[in-house]
């Protein structure tokens, strides 16, 4: 019994998560299937990458990761299957599972083309059934890569964020990501922000966010005052913007891709 996880952006009011179970179920019945997110913000590609990102690692080798946030289909935009030292990844060519490689050997790629690993005649609207589900199902259940269909040697990548530094003490940084909670996940990794907050812990550095300061690094969210904005080192192992039982997102109101500058004082 192998494992095949579901990222989507369909969300619960509908039957299309439990149709994709559905025809995963009959052609792997013994598949454990796992759903990640089925909250995705609708067709937000990064914020599907960032998701699979943080939750790969967990997942036994061999997993299955099938994701579908897919605004192109029914276009030009291929079906891919990605098998690294790792696992193995079923998804739209969009740079949805780019981030999730990181740090993985790719050790081949392929087209998803061979109608006899999906499920006919194809629907130009939900390829999550009919595409992605089946070829997921299939490398389960021990079908070799290379069956879907022919290889490839290059696939869409994401661009990746990283902060920009201006001097040995200062950086403008970005918002990768604002989650249910409001919290702004930025793209200063844990290692890059230790390094440069090495001599800040306290009260010496500021960081600017729109009209808004932030004074203090804080290990956990209940360390912060309540309505206090703070950073601290979430999770998914880089530096947050939050505050205590609020949203960081809607005191500062912004959003994915803004900017702020930190600095050492």
């Amino acid at each position: 019994m192998g494992i095949i996880t579901l990222l989507t952006d369909f969300g619960h009011d509908n039957w299309f998560v439990g149709t994709m179970k559905g025809v995963i179920k009959t052609i792997s019945p013994t598949a454990d299937v796992v759903d990640v997110c089925h909250e995705v913000p609708r067709h937000d590609i990064t914020a599907a990458a960032f998701m699979l990102r943080n939750a790969c690692p967990h997942f036994p080798d061999n997993t299955v990761h099938c994701v579908v946030v897919d605004p192109g289909v029914g276009g030009e935009r291929a079906a891919i299957a990605v098998e690294t030292d790792r696992c193995r990844f079923v998804a739209p060519d969009n740079g949805v599972i780019s981030y999730a490689l990181d740090g993985q050997e790719v050790r081949r790629a392929v087209r998803i083309e061979d109608e006899r690993y999906m499920r006919t005649p194809v629907s130009r609207t939900f390829h999550g059934r009919d595409v992605f589900a089946p070829a997921a199902a299939h490398l389960d259940a021990g079908v070799n890569i290379t069956k879907l269909g022919p290889e490839m040697e290059r696939f869409v990548e994401l661009p990746r964020s990283t902060p920009s530094k201006l001097s040995e003490a200062e950086v403008v940084g970005h918002i990768l990501h604002v989650d249910r909670f409001g919290n702004l996940i930025t793209d200063l990794h844990e290692t890059f922000a230790n390094e440069l907050l090495a001599k800040a812990r306290g009260q010496y550095f500021r960081l600017q966010v729109r009209d808004h300061e932030v004074h203090r690094l804080v290990g956990a969210y209940a360390e912060g005052r309540p309505g206090e904005l703070v950073a601290l080192i979430g999770s998914s192992g880089y530096l947050e913007i939050v505050i205590n039982r609020g949203s960081a997102r809607d005191t500062v109101d912004i959003g994915e891709g803004g900017e702020f500058i930190l600095k050492v004082l």
